[in-house]
């Protein structure tokens, strides 16, 4: 509810849903930190386990390629991360701030507008990612002293060191191709949730203060007061 006193009157602009708008840009808010947690959770255990492997087989020159999960698990981890933070900054304003906002409909209605991009835009991340996830594997190199060595040797090293270069079986990956999804169906929850409140948004209403009586009112009220009566007597000469 948004309050704005204007002299003796007091305008009240009601926000409804506000226990429902409040959960669902939460549960969003959640769902999309931890989809950017385990995003870049992935990034930094992706490059911690290539330099570990690079140095297992050193003086072997490694070539590790996964541009395919590593750009689109980029923007899938930044995505989540917008949109938590703007979740987080909806929630604040709903909770500190709310008397600022001149045209509640309007607002909720912006906040339902850019959770509905980045959904969209998560959506549209989420579907390449899963599929690199489940079709694809990382493209691993190896050449000593200029020589490359055969993919059957490169494999066997593999399995040797315990690595796999198939997506599918990598835990941290998994958790990245999974998690978002369900921060996608919170965010669309949240956008549905916010546009219904800001069309329920009721009209202005106004309560009228007390009025103050006029100088007429005044004089009458105080000839039918008995003691200022009294009083008016003894004062005359």
């Amino acid at each position: 509810m948004v309050v704005e006193t204007t002299g003796s009157s007091t305008t009240k602009t009601v926000v409804p849903m506000k226990s429902a708008v409040l959960g669902a840009l939460g549960m969003a808010w959640a769902w999309g930190v931890i989809a950017g947690s385990v995003g870049l959770n992935a990034l930094i255990k992706s490059n911690q386990e290539q330099t570990r492997l690079k140095k297992l087989v050193a003086p072997t020159v490694v070539t590790i390629d996964v541009h395919d999960v590593f750009r689109s698990g980029i923007v899938l981890t930044t995505v989540s991360a917008l949109i938590a933070l703007v979740c987080f900054l909806s929630i604040l304003h709903l909770l500190v701030a709310p008397s600022s906002c001149t045209n509640p409909a309007k607002a909720l209605r912006i906040q339902a507008a850019i959770l509905t991009f980045c959904g969209v835009w998560l959506f549209a991340t989420i579907i390449p990612f899963t599929s690199f996830f489940a079709t694809r594997s990382a493209k691993v190199t190896a050449s000593l002293d200029g020589l490359q060595l055969p993919s059957s040797l490169v494999n066997q090293a593999e399995r040797s060191l315990g690595t796999t270069s198939v997506y599918k079986k990598i835990g941290y990956l998994r958790l990245v191709a999974i998690l978002p999804w369900i921060t996608d169906l919170f965010t669309a929850i949240a956008a549905i949730v916010l546009f219904m409140a800001a069309s329920g948004v009721t009209a202005p209403t106004t309560e009228a203060g007390p009025v103050p009586p006029t100088d007429a009112e005044a004089i009458v009220e105080k000839e039918k007061d008995p003691d200022v009566k009294a009083e008016s007597r003894d004062d005359s000469p």
